[in-house]
């Protein structure tokens, strides 16, 4: 509909379409995004005082452009040397934008060049987060490893300090935490064990040879166990820190004990049990000192297993039962194909114990042995934990030339005692099941070996939970 304006409105108009169409010879259709649709009765450029009829003013409908990191600082750069308008008109932005983009100039430096948007919220509890940065700074530039749990118990710390009541300090604050400011989870790299080619044929057979003896004798759950060495050394560093992105070189401080190392045995049943670790540390003889009860500690002059102290193993902890009936009820163990298990001399004390030995098929550890399956990795996690809670913030000594001894033996088999016992049963069962050993005789979870997630899925939530909850439980105590 079309309207008539009086020679006031025909003046601010011209004033208007003037702004609009700065340039002779500029299309009246189109200019920066605004259509003007004009009905000339009477319209000469000298004498405006005729009737003009303008029918619409309307924007034009364009599509929404975003543009990289790059571009926005090729843009500022062009204004500081050009001016605002200028860049705008060089790039085909408006003036605005460019206002807008210098005024971020240092925020946009900051981004990837690709980057084309910084979204998220901003911090809601900024001071909080200061001091937590703060930390994480200090805590690196010592070399110290800061996991995302720690980040988080230590912001819980900062807001109770703060009386921040309703701050959770949740594991999706925490990643948005590290992307506000800067930094990122560093990781070392896991070379997987190389599988045989004959794999399919190995865990058939294996699934049938365990079947045939849980089908013969009928072993209830708790009767069936796994046992596996695992090598530790006294610097238990972790594989992730948090550091500032851009480093070429992520450190981590340690006690310098890396060629001291030591073995850890341990033993689980296909209910969720657990039996005591087995710790064998190198030395020549058992040192005097009070370890905590639930661990049973040897030597060897390498610091690892062999025939004899597999045969006190068998005597110690798989023939020691709280019920003391495994040597009256028959049994079945499931162990690597470790050299000092498959001895005559093992084979005959398992069997006068009552115990049926499978050994797993060499190279196929990864995939048919529980403990390493889905257990070893939490357990070693959990150590790693009250290393680096040790090592940052933990009472050490110290050496005449500064060096900081390494942890004493009954401090880290309070560790091993501790991690052990509060290692979820759930976890322990999918394991069993995931490797075929415990799964339902029917052959309907048959197929459970080939999901991948399976075990995984446990073991990054409830092992997660119950870390977070003893962590908690530890500092409230400290």
């Amino acid at each position: 509909m079309n309207r008539v304006f009086d020679e006031e409105s025909i003046s601010s108009t011209r004033t208007r379409l003037t702004s609009v169409i700065p340039e002779e010879g500029v299309t009246r259709e189109r200019y920066l995004g605004v259509r003007i649709v004009l009905r000339e009765e009477s319209f000469c450029s000298a004498d405006y005082t005729t009737d003009l009829q303008v029918s619409s003013v309307l924007p034009l409908k364009m599509s929404r452009r975003s543009f990289t990191a790059a571009f926005k600082l090729s843009i500022c750069r062009s204004a500081e040397e050009f001016g605002n308008r200028e860049a705008g008109r060089r790039f085909g932005v408006d003036e605005s934008i460019v206002r807008r983009w210098r005024t971020s100039k240092t925020m946009i430096e900051k981004m990837p060049r690709k980057k084309k948007a910084l979204r998220g919220r901003p911090a809601k509890w900024p001071q909080l987060e200061e001091h937590l940065i703060a930390w994480v700074r200090e805590k690196r530039a010592e070399g110290h490893a800061i996991s995302t749990l720690a980040l988080r118990l230590k912001a819980r710390s900062f807001a109770k300090e703060d009386d921040i009541g309703d701050f959770t300090a949740s594991p999706s604050w925490a990643y948005r935490f590290i992307a506000r400011h800067d930094v990122s989870v560093r990781r070392h790299i896991h070379i997987s064990q190389h599988l045989p080619d004959d794999m399919a044929d190995k865990i058939t057979r294996f699934q049938s040879y365990i079947i045939k003896l849980r089908r013969e004798h009928e072993y209830p759950l708790s009767r069936i166990g796994n046992a596996n060495q695992t090598p530790l050394t006294f610097n238990i560093l972790r594989q992730t820190t948090i550091a500032v992105k851009g480093e070429r070189t992520v450190t981590i401080n340690t006690a310098g004990h890396e060629n001291y190392g030591f073995t850890v045995m341990l033993t689980c049943t296909a209910d969720g049990g657990k039996l005591p670790p087995y710790v064998v540390f190198k030395r020549k003889t058992l040192p005097k000192d009070k370890f905590p009860a639930g661990v049973i500690v040897r030597v060897q002059q390498k610091g690892w297993m062999d025939e004899g102290l597999v045969q006190d193993w068998v005597h110690m902890v798989w023939s020691s039962r709280r019920d003391g009936s495994l040597s009256r009820q028959r049994s079945m163990l499931v162990l690597d194909a470790f050299r000092c298990s498959k001895t005559d001399d093992i084979k005959a004390l398992l069997h006068r114990t009552n115990t049926d030995l499978v050994i797993i098929p060499g190279g196929m550890t990864s995939l048919l042995q529980p403990l390493d399956v889905s257990i070893n990795k939490p357990f070693k996690d959990g150590l790693r934990r009250c290393w680096s809670d040790w090592i940052i913030s933990g009472e050490k000594t110290y050496t005449r030339s500064g060096r900081i001894r390494k942890v004493d033996l009954p401090t880290i088999c309070g560790w091993i005692v501790k991690v052990w016992e509060e290692m979820p049963s759930d976890i322990i069962k999918r394991a069993f099941l995931k490797c075929c050993i415990s799964n339902s005789m029917d052959g309907t979870e048959d197929d459970i070996i080939w999901e991948e997630d399976a075990a995984s899925d446990i073991s990054s939530e409830s092992v997660c939970n119950f870390f977070e909850i003893s962590c908690t439980q530890t500092n409230r105590k400290g």
